[in-house]
């Protein structure tokens, strides 16, 4: 009463310091921790901003459309670069005047819903009235949604408008059509010798951390870079230990034998047979296993690596307990038998009205529908020919049954995809065999044609648990997690790893947008860590997953631009080495015949036949388009200058020039550059006015 008192005297004070703490909530979220105001846009494309709300609607709904497979980075991904297109195109479009009515796009509209069965009348024609109840719904349901879908489909038939328009300005020329034919069809055969690049020894060419730098700087555009990050980290993952791991070979083992329990509600005793005597083996697996009973087979040969020795235990005894992967397990051998694995049949189905995947037009019951498989097969019996005679009759008029040749059937394999009482019959029977067999599906009139493959078999009643650390366990999981992440802020990690028995794992130019680490799988906020603002080099975290901690190094961070020297070197000193290694072998060339040139330099001289400009390919050397392009350019007879290729160095001579036929006109050639530039304007469109526009990304603010 006393607290209540003091509350009522100081009212006014209480509700200015709950404003005050409001007012902070409320600013901590729209400010950044530099204090400044957080920008909500996922993106700026040019002066189109992206808006967070809508985008991460189209983000639910792409997730969706996609399933469980689809990542959510994956449908951030994808809805960013339709966003991007469409933001790009739609200047481009407004400009050309390109304008869709409402009347079109809700044509369009209908037509993505017309062969939908739901909204079609009995003779096939679209049922309007039913179309809209169907919008009406979807209107008070997710508004929002359904305006994107409109807003899209109109952007698609806008762009589709653009596209045809640009496709139908792209032609070539005759002149176009003639030097696509010439650089098909005109040859060179050429002498030349190559002195490959590999003569010289790395080692002997020396490629300086200025000149990487230099060849960056003079091809910037070549080596722009995202922000990355390197990291490395451990992984203490939560498993049982072998103390938890006895715990469950002990609580098994009392399945063995006969136990009396008490029920914790009622306060009263009860009895739980040993796992030999129990009466209802399912029943029993059901109240004490974490895995459902299998009424199945196993083919001895399929049998675990755990439990391979349970082949050579009576039936009627036990084995185990024993570890199986994830599980404990104790198994009871119920049966041991030989099954032929394969089995070609083909049967008669008799289905009826409610039968799964009958078809609607059946109206018999399932007694009528027993009748008339045993009408059937009484006028079969176990005759070949009459089964067979009845069953093409079937196959072609399915009114009252479906004749349909299975084929083979593998119990160890493909047999688990058809019905419990189909593959009964199968693996109960012999060869040449007739008769019926109920499932789902109707009633079954089964020949059995063929069967192969016997193997031994065994039925086991398994009872199994999955082992998980015990809080024990756990408990010193995270004191011995904890204690390493305090020891490597000081500490060398790599040494830390080795001392707890762990393995330290760098990964190495992480973009802001990757969702997946090696050994640990997706996981965004580690990534998201790593690319804080707040984030500096050496800075270590922890991390809960599924698989247990994970303690987090940041080594790295590369801002967004021009690669450095050191990160570009794998791709620039093999450039720059082999432009090295090409003067010092035009150095040492001095003689001006091919044979001659070829004797000096230790190497064979070879004929290069019919090379033409579209495939300026080198038998036996590879693609060379500089080297056949220079054959191109020399007279029958001439031989050229050390030429820098790809693989080397090369000297050629002309010994003949091979040109095709002239045509009466080249439209055929120009018609398939045209076709090409049509097929490739678009994208190429889109991606040139991606790189004319200013674009700011904020997706890994958000996800």
């Amino acid at each position: 009463m006393a607290v209540l008192g003091k509350i009522r005297n100081q009212g006014v004070i209480l509700i200015l310091v709950i404003a005050l703490a409001l007012f902070a909530f409320i600013i901590q979220g729209v400010l950044t921790s530099n204090g400044q105001k957080q920008d909500d846009a996922v993106g700026y494309i040019g002066d189109t901003e992206i808006d967070r709300e809508s985008f991460a609607r189209k983000v639910e709904n792409a997730s969706q459309n996609r399933g469980a497979n689809f990542s959510q980075i994956q449908a951030v991904n994808s809805v960013w670069d339709q966003e991007v297109r469409n933001a790009v195109l739609a200047q481009q479009i407004e400009a050309a005047g390109i304008k869709v009515t409402d009347e079109k796009v809700a044509e369009l509209v209908k037509a993505n819903y017309k062969s939908n069965p739901q909204f079609q009348n009995e003779d096939g024609s679209f049922n309007e009235s039913q179309f809209k109840s169907f919008v009406q719904n979807i209107q008070q349901v997710n508004g929002a949604g359904w305006n994107d879908f409109i807003t899209g489909t109109a952007t698609n038939a806008q762009q589709e408008q653009f596209f045809n328009l640009l496709k139908s300005g792209l032609i070539a020329t005759n002149a176009d059509g003639e030097m696509e034919y010439r650089m098909e069809n005109d040859n060179r055969t050429f002498s030349y010798v190559n002195i490959p690049y590999t003569t010289i020894a790395d080692s002997l060419v020396e490629v300086t951390s200025s000149e990487i730098s230099d060849y960056v700087n003079k091809h910037k555009n070549q080596f722009k870079v995202e922000a990355q990050r390197n990291i490395e980290f451990v992984l203490f993952e939560d498993k049982a230990s072998q103390e938890d791991k006895d715990s469950y070979k002990s609580d098994l083992s009392k399945l063995l034998s006969e136990q009396t329990l008490r029920n914790l509600n009622t306060k009263k005793d009860y009895t739980v047979p040993a796992i030999t005597e129990a009466e209802d083996l399912n029943a029993y697996v059901a109240q004490n296993s974490d895995l459902p009973y299998d009424n199945r087979y196993v083919m001895v040969s399929n049998l675990p690596a755990a439990a391979k020795a349970v082949a050579n235990v009576e039936e009627g005894s036990t084995f185990g307990p024993y570890e199986d992967g994830e599980y404990m397990k104790l198994s009871l051998v119920e049966d041991k038998k030989v099954i032929n694995d394969s089995v070609n049949n083909r049967h008669i189905l008799i289905a009826y009205q409610g039968a799964q995947r009958a078809d609607p037009s059946i109206t018999r019951n399932k007694e009528a529908a027993k009748k008339t498989a045993d009408s059937i097969f009484n006028l079969i019996g176990q005759s070949k020919s009459k089964f067979d005679s009845k069953f093409e009759y079937f196959k072609e008029n399915k009114e009252v049954a479906n004749g349909q040749d299975i084929g083979w059937v593998v119990y160890s394999g493909n047999a688990r995809n058809y019905a419990a009482g189909f593959t009964k019959f199968l693996y109960e029977n012999e060869e040449g065999t007739v008769g019926i067999a109920e499932s789902a599906f109707g009633y079954h009139i089964i020949r059995i044609d063929e069967v192969a493959a016997p193997k031994d078999a065994i039925k086991l009643a398994t009872v199994a648990k999955k082992v998980i650390a015990s809080k024990k366990t756990g408990k010193e999981l995270f004191t011995k997690t904890v204690k390493f992440q305090k020891a490597a802020k000081d500490g060398d990690f790599v040494a830390l790893a080795k001392e707890n028995g762990i393995t330290s794992t760098p990964v190495n130019n992480l973009k802001p947008l990757d969702e997946t680490l090696p050994t640990i799988g997706k996981n965004r906020r580690i990534i998201q860590w790593a690319f804080n603002e707040d984030r500096s080099e050496g800075d270590i975290e922890r991390f809960e997953t599924s698989r247990g901690y994970v303690v987090v190094k940041l080594n790295k961070k590369s801002a967004a631009g021009n690669m450095s020297s050191e990160e570009a070197s794998a791709k620039v000193a093999p450039i720059l080495r082999k432009e090295k290694k090409a003067k010092l072998i035009m150095d040492k060339i001095i003689a001006s015949e091919v044979s001659e040139i070829a004797n000096n330099q230790g190497q064979a001289m070879k004929t290069a036949a019919s090379v033409n400009r579209k495939n300026p390919t080198i038998p036996g050397v590879g693609e060379e388009p500089l080297v056949v392009g220079t054959a191109f350019g020399l007279d029958q007879g001439a031989t050229s200058k050390p030429i820098a290729g790809d693989n080397g160095v090369f000297v050629i001579k002309v010994t003949a020039i091979e040109t095709a036929p002239d045509l009466q006109n080249y439209t055929s050639n120009a018609n398939t550059i045209a076709t090409q530039a049509a097929n490739q304007s678009t994208s190429k469109l889109v991606e040139a006015l991606k790189k004319s526009v200013e674009i700011e990304d904020n997706r890994a603010v958000f996800y």
